[in-house]
């Protein structure tokens, strides 16, 4: 039986179904699942963020590291109420789900993150958001390629 599962959660129709399944499948256990947003926030070491920045005046010379943690920070807590109000519908009282948004590409935050926090588990929805990720390679087929844990793919 698993412990922990993931589930990449995009707001679409087959992650809610993946949700919803993996929800199933923990409920009389112990186990926890983790819905995992992954956002592609800007990264503020590129030199056109930085050119940009200092001349708005919104930063000297130097990035003020402080004041781009505050600003990652609130994109997270942003994005967890987002997927928190979203999911609600789903989640049954006596669920164990932790919401987790991290920044960077699907296909390798998805593995990475299962593989990091040691997962037994990813549960996801057949096809995603977008038109231009259908086109470029499905991120599910990517994480069936790489994953080094089962993987549930829902409808």
């Amino acid at each position: 039986m698993y412990k922990k599962i993931l589930v990449p959660y995009d707001n679409s129709e087959p992650a809610r179904h993946a949700l919803a399944s993996a929800l199933e499948l923990m409920r009389g256990t112990d186990g926890e699942v983790t819905v995992l947003n992954v956002v592609e926030w800007r990264d503020y070491n590129a030199e056109t963020f930085k050119i940009a920045s200092r001349m708005s005046g919104v930063v000297g010379d130097s990035l003020d590291m402080n004041t781009i943690s505050a600003l990652d920070s609130e994109a997270e807590n942003e994005e967890i109420k987002r997927v928190t109000d979203d999911i609600k519908s789903i989640v049954q009282e006596g669920d164990k789900v932790n919401i987790a948004v991290v920044n960077g590409s699907p296909h390798d935050s998805i593995v990475d993150y299962a593989r990091d926090l040691e997962f037994d588990c990813i549960a996801m929805g057949h096809r995603g958001m977008g038109v231009i990720r259908g086109m470029l390679g499905s991120v599910c087929y990517s994480v069936l390629q790489k994953a080094g844990v089962p993987v549930l793919v829902v409808k």
